[in-house]
């Protein structure tokens, strides 16, 4: 198994940063063809008690942003293409969510960077909402990281369908590590059930010739993700597999929750499936 398109989403300031550069490694790790993606929504007029506060975008203003995209575009083949990869460019005046959300349907993997603050949804993603609406892996790179070796990668189990979801979408990466660990994080009094569906967890990944597994369960420290993201320091992982959202957004938002915590949080790469 391989992802045959990585597509790649580039925002329309600043540098291209490490998150090119990690795709364009893992396009050459999968030779894979890779898709860059930028998009800049004009801004609809702002009106107060009948006053015009800021007007809608001139023409002039419209190919100026058309202008920087294509700009955008350049820049981001020039980076890609030094290699013998493929590379393909698409840009629009949408909201980026929504654009990317769209173009996934010629991808096997999103790859996207942390969310910008403070979020503009005129000019940046909505990691979240692309977890729910691709209908594809999402891999968000946080800032700094410049490569992903997939080397030790830990899965983050709950036996739900969001995580099943993620482990059969991660196989690529699971085939290059030199170890797989599934970690459960449970309550107490659950560890025994948590432990067995771990083992099926493993059974699965051995019958996909993936063998090097360690499986592990541990109490919940505070918050699953607490207890997660201490295995990924202990362990020097550097890959996280996790189900995106396996309650709802709006009551991981009101009350936590493991998604939203790790896109905050996570100090390496995570691949998101819901």
């Amino acid at each position: 198994m391989s992802f045959a398109t990585l597509l790649v989403y580039v925002e329309n300031d600043g540098d291209l940063n490490g998150r090119v550069r990690l795709a364009t490694g893992l396009a050459d790790r999968f030779q894979s063809h890779m898709l860059g993606l930028a998009a800049w929504m004009p801004r609809p007029p702002f009106v107060v008690e009948g006053v015009v506060v800021d007007p809608e975008p001139t023409e002039n203003e419209i190919r100026e942003m058309k202008a920087v995209l294509e700009k955008r575009g350049e820049r981001f083949k020039a980076a890609a293409e030094a290699g013998r990869r493929q590379v393909e460019w698409r840009s629009a005046l949408e909201f980026p969510t929504e654009f990317v959300a769209r173009q996934s349907r010629s991808a096997d993997l999103i790859v996207i960077g942390r969310d910008r603050l403070p979020y503009d949804p005129y000019r940046f993603t909505d990691a979240g909402a692309l977890i729910l609406r691709a209908g594809r892996p999402v891999l968000m790179v946080p800032p700094g990281v410049q490569s992903l070796a997939a080397k030790r990668v830990v899965i983050a189990w709950k036996d739900a369908r969001e995580a099943r979801r993620a482990v059969q979408d991660a196989l690529p990466f699971l085939h290059l590590a030199n170890e797989v660990i599934i970690l459960e994080a449970c309550e107490a009094g659950s560890e025994q059930d948590a432990q067995q569906g771990i083992k099926d967890v493993a059974s699965y990944l051995a019958r996909h010739r993936i063998a090097v597994v360690a499986e592990r369960v541990r109490p919940v420290d505070g918050t699953a993700s607490n207890t997660l993201l201490r295995l990924v320091e202990e362990q020097s992982v550097d890959l996280i597999v996790a189900g995106g959202y396996g309650h709802s957004r709006l009551g991981e938002w009101v009350f936590g929750g493991m998604t939203q915590e790790l896109l905050a949080k996570s100090p390496v790469c995570c691949l998101f499936s819901h």
